[in-house]
């Protein structure tokens, strides 16, 4: 059977225009890569600055290699970097005017950072921000306090005559109470330290101070770390979809990342620091390798949505009750290599990435795009996008007036017994809200089926066997509202 329909308006209700709860414009990207970064053999990254930022990104930071480093293998790490200077005489001549000036190692990095701040500073004229460091790893010793005042003072200079205004922040220190790495609080408040009595001589004013730490250690492997920081960064611990025990995209953690919000606020709190920003990085992919799927494109507009929301840290008892923790107030995404990228190794082989660009599987961009700019709650398909597989859904879909969304054939639509997004004509269950057009046409025997999640360890504080009224169902808005349905299941709706 197939059934067509379009209707002028099915029902009284509009949509409720509520507002989300953070407002936050743009966002931060880690490691985008820039012309140096040809000598690792990545091509065609000369745009990467702009068109992150075209995309919404404010803010960009890059990881730090010395000149000699060597590779896990124990090869060059920037093995192409002779050919890459021959290729570009005029940075090599500024490479040998930074060593001149300030030495072998302290003038590397005066190039590579000075470098980075000027490539992004021309490419978007002054839009996009860099943030310098991980200092820490750069200066780990309290002997090399010289060379890191000398570090900031150039860099500094550096920015005021080239570049204006280029330098959004001073990333201290990245997990410095992990296993691997081990960090002294009393280093960190001491580059901490020297930072701002270099700014007071320079008479510039205070760039903010960034770090990223887990919450998830002891109060005393945390609260020394956040003394002096302006905005604090969570991650790991706010990735949804690659933790332990490994869980994959089809079973994401939304909630962990709230908790791990609560958990540091609690922690600022306590280091009297209770003013400082809390940001939290996104996964940009799924890195377990043990996951089948890559996020994709609605799997990136519910993490973004979600996030920008208040979330469950408690759900009470029986769902009464429950406990809400406000959004943070900036979002990152880890790492600009897993959206875009084109390298070639050293054996001569291309590996080419894209989940960023319209009309990819990812799509990532335009989904960021979207759920920064709206300020309603549901997410909002626009174009065409198709859904095939398993797909999760935590909260309510508007398929926008000139948009068009396709269930391909043999592809299963879970939704939560819960909306996550509170919006809609009910705000207690997930609606799919057709203003444009969609089509759902399975065949005999590869049916299409809208059913409950009920059953999904992470999203069900009990999980249980699906029953009727699990979820909404389809509901049409608007006289261009269309629906396609052709061996079509929907189970556990109210409304089908």
């Amino acid at each position: 059977m197939k059934i067509r329909f379009s209707l002028i308006l099915i029902c009284f209700f509009l949509l409720k225009s509520v507002p989300i709860s953070a407002k936050i414009n743009g966002f931060g990207m880690f490691n985008v890569y820039f012309s140096i970064d040809e000598a690792l053999g990545y091509q065609e990254v000369r745009d990467d600055l702009s068109e992150v930022y075209s995309a919404g990104c404010r803010l960009v930071t890059h990881y730090f290699r010395q000149e000699h480093s060597r590779s896990v293998e124990d090869k060059p790490f920037w093995f192409g970097l002779e050919d890459w200077l021959e290729a570009n005489p005029e940075a090599a001549e500024r490479l040998q005017t930074w060593k001149k000036n300030y030495g072998e190692s302290l003038g590397w990095k005066l190039f590579f950072y000075s470098t980075y701040l000027l490539e992004a500073y021309q490419k978007t004229e002054g839009g996009l921000k860099i943030l310098v460091g991980e200092i820490y790893g750069m200066f780990p010793s309290d002997q090399d306090d010289a060379d890191l005042k000398a570090f900031v003072t150039a860099i500094l200079e550096f920015e005021a005559a080239s570049c204006p205004d280029s330098i959004g922040g001073w990333y201290v220190v990245e997990e410095p109470n992990s296993s691997e790495k081990h960090y002294r609080p009393t280093r960190y408040a001491s580059i901490v330290a020297l930072i701002r009595a270099s700014e007071t001589e320079m008479e510039t004013s205070p760039r903010l101070i960034y770090i990223d730490i887990s919450p998830y250690r002891k109060r005393n492997q945390v609260v020394p770390f956040l003394t002096g920081a302006d905005v604090i960064m969570i991650s790991p611990d706010a990735y949804i979809w690659a933790r332990v025990p490994p869980t994959y995209v089809e079973e994401a953690q939304y909630e962990s990342i709230h908790y791990a919000i609560r958990s540091m606020r609690d922690h600022a709190k306590a280091s009297d620091n209770s003013d400082a920003k809390i940001e939290v990085v996104l996964q940009a992919y799924d890195w377990n390798p043990k996951g089948p799927l890559q996020p994709s494109h609605i799997n990136m507009h519910q993490q973004v949505n979600y996030i920008l929301q208040p979330g469950w840290v408690d759900r009470g008892v029986y769902g009464i009750r429950p406990q809400w923790e406000p959004p943070p107030d900036g979002i990152w995404f880890w790492w600009w290599h897993d959206c875009k990228s084109k390298k070639r190794t050293p054996q001569g082989d291309i590996i080419e990435i894209n989940r960023w660009d319209e009309g990819t599987k990812g799509g990532w961009a335009e989904a960021i795009q979207t759920e920064l700019s709206k300020r309603q709650r549901p997410v909002q398909i626009r174009g065409t996008e198709r859904w095939q597989g398993i797909i999760h859904i935590i909260g309510d879909v508007i398929i926008n007036r000139d948009a068009t969304l396709i269930l391909e054939a043999g592809t299963t639509v879970k939704f939560a017994t819960w909306d996550h997004f509170q919006s809609g004509k009910d705000s207690k269950r997930c609606e799919l809200i057709v203003r444009g057009k969609l089509v759902a046409e399975g065949t005999p025997d590869r049916k299409i089926l809208l059913t409950s999640d009920a059953k999904n360890r992470r999203l069900s504080a009990k999980p249980r066997k699906p029953r009727k009224a699990d979820w909404y169902g389809i509901r049409t808005d608007g006289s261009s509202a269309t629906v396609t349905i052709e061996n079509c299941q929907i189970q556990y709706a109210i409304r089908k």
